[in-house]
């Protein structure tokens, strides 16, 4: 199926998760973060404890990718129950009305604010009808809450309705076929630590998956380096460019081994003098060990210096108070005196 670019001490990969109904999303993270050991872990796309199917973890440095893949469209399955019956053809011609660009409100519980915002319904498949329950699919925007699709459309039928069931079929390009239980991801786990990796290797689904569809930019050995330290590419740094790129398009790095280092954000149409690649994240480990050594050399050559004396701890010493030059602490030698020593020399000349 899939190798895993994981090494002994980290994942890096994403696992796709069949959710239950009941726990929360958040909830998952933490059962993958125990099951693992990554403490590094992230789902994509969070599902409301009533609601099942697929939802993507990202684990290790894939966590940096989450922001990529939520963007992406994803496909549900439902069950919408109408307070009323209504006419078939009536329901057929709102879900086609339905489909498109619409304006939708968010839940009162919900991770946005409630402003009205446009999203996009790319198809809407109505699978059956018996009486008040219809089952339909539906193609949608990210963002896109099928809880107030299903009261919208109830409102423009006219009798009203509900969402009664839904199910996750694909976030992206992650779908079905890649599902997992939480009890064979801990199986697998457990075979690992015995010493069969192959069934957790083949639920890890590397990082440039990601990308199987998106432009590349393959740069030069000689631009590696700079990269790995956070560099921007410029083209004197480019070896190839594939795929449709234009300025604004995502692109994923690739080193001419085939080894994705990086993604980000194309600056031109066409290669110039400007900067070509604006940097968002780095992907590989490549000379990030070296880096640490260099670092820890750097260190060891400082200097430890020992922090400056106030001016005036000197006073707080014994042998400062004992120093009959210094005119304030004459005074404290008198153990009876508990007054200030220039209100006393005030008094002093006024006689």
């Amino acid at each position: 199926m899939y190798a895993s670019n994981s090494t002994p001490e980290e994942i890096n990969g994403f696992i796709v998760i069949d959710k239950p109904k009941g726990p929360t999303s958040h909830q998952i993270d933490a059962w993958v973060r125990e099951i693992t050991g990554e403490k590094r872990v992230g789902h994509i796309g969070t599902l409301d404890p009533n609601v099942s199917g697929v939802l993507v973890m990202a684990l290790g440095k894939a966590t940096k990718l989450i922001d990529i893949v939520h963007e992406r469209p994803k496909e549900y399955i439902s069950v919408m129950r109408l307070y009323s019956t209504a006419d078939t053809d009536k329901i057929m011609n709102v879900f086609k009305e339905f489909t498109g660009k619409i304006y939708q409100l968010p839940p009162v519980r919900s991770a946005v604010s409630r402003q009205v915002r446009e999203r996009t319904i790319y198809n809407m498949d109505v699978l059956e009808i018996q009486e008040k329950l219809i089952l339909f699919r539906v193609k949608c925007e990210s963002g896109t809450y099928i809880r107030t699709l299903c009261t919208d459309m109830g409102y423009v039928i006219g009798t009203g309705a509900q969402m009664a069931d839904l199910r996750r079929l694909s976030t992206g390009q992650f779908n079905e076929s890649h599902i997992h239980t939480l009890q064979e991801l801990s199986d697998s786990v457990v075979l690992k630590k015995q010493g069969d990796t192959s069934l957790f290797d083949n639920m890890v689904i590397p990082m440039d998956f990601v990308f199987a569809d998106s432009p590349k930019v393959v740069v030069k050995n000689t631009a590696i380096k700079n990269i790995m330290h956070g560099s921007d590419i410029y083209p004197s740094g480019i070896k190839a460019l594939i795929g449709d790129i234009h300025k604004g398009s995502r692109v994923a790095i690739y080193s001419g081994d085939n080894e994705l280092l990086a993604f980000g954000t194309m600056l031109v149409d066409s290669l110039n003098d400007l900067k070509a690649v604006d940097l968002d994240g780095i992907l590989s480990d490549k000379y990030g060990e070296n880096n640490v050594v260099r670092k820890n050399n750097r260190q060891k050559n400082i200097p430890v210096q020992k922090p400056a004396k106030r001016l005036h701890e000197h006073i707080r010493k014994p042998e400062a108070r004992d120093n009959p030059g210094n005119g304030r602490d004459m005074f404290r030698k008198n153990p009876g005196f508990k007054g200030n020593p220039s209100k006393i020399r005030k008094r002093k000349n006024k006689f």
